[in-house]
């Protein structure tokens, strides 16, 4: 799959060290991973599921490398995280450096693209209020804030784009 600058390819077992090390990120740690350190075992099981639910409704996660350079940049798509909603969520994160540059909304309206080609009628997702970047993205988008719950830090959105 790509987008205007970007490639996307369904995260696989052999990227578990490249999708680790986003992980261990301190930039994608900060928000996407409460700031928590999870060791390579916990990142070995987000693979495996994001493959189960490939299986089992058509998204899941993808690793998003730069077409011009061929550069991971981050990863994006669905994970199911039943503490805060029975359904799968959009969720995405990069390196910094690649921060400012449009592409966490590249990945998010490429995301929300397949998962309507997907047969998904309302999308999900989840931010932490404090990280306005990420709110103002899926506001943009056109996403609707439908509950407020507790966070790690503070008020944490659940938001729903209606399909």
């Amino acid at each position: 799959m790509v987008s205007d600058r970007l490639r996307y390819r369904a995260v696989k077992l052999a990227d578990l060290d490249e999708f680790h090390g986003l992980v261990q990120d301190p930039y994608v740690r900060r928000y996407l991973m409460d700031g928590n350190l999870y060791p390579r075992e916990w990142s070995e099981e987000r693979v495996l599921e994001s493959d189960e639910l490939f299986e089992r409704r058509g998204v899941g996660i993808w690793m998003v490398s730069d077409i011009a350079t061929n550069e991971l940049v981050g990863f994006c798509g669905f994970l199911e995280i039943l503490r805060i909603h029975p359904e799968p969520q959009i969720v995405y994160a990069m390196f910094e450096r690649f921060s400012g540059c449009g592409y966490a909304t590249e990945m998010a309206r490429t995301s929300i693209a397949h998962a309507r080609r997907s047969g998904f009628a309302d999308i999900i997702a989840s931010v932490d209020e404090i990280n306005a970047a990420s709110l103002h993205i899926l506001q943009k988008l056109g996403f609707e804030r439908v509950t407020t719950q507790q966070g790690s830090f503070g008020n944490m959105h659940v938001l729903r784009l209606p399909g």
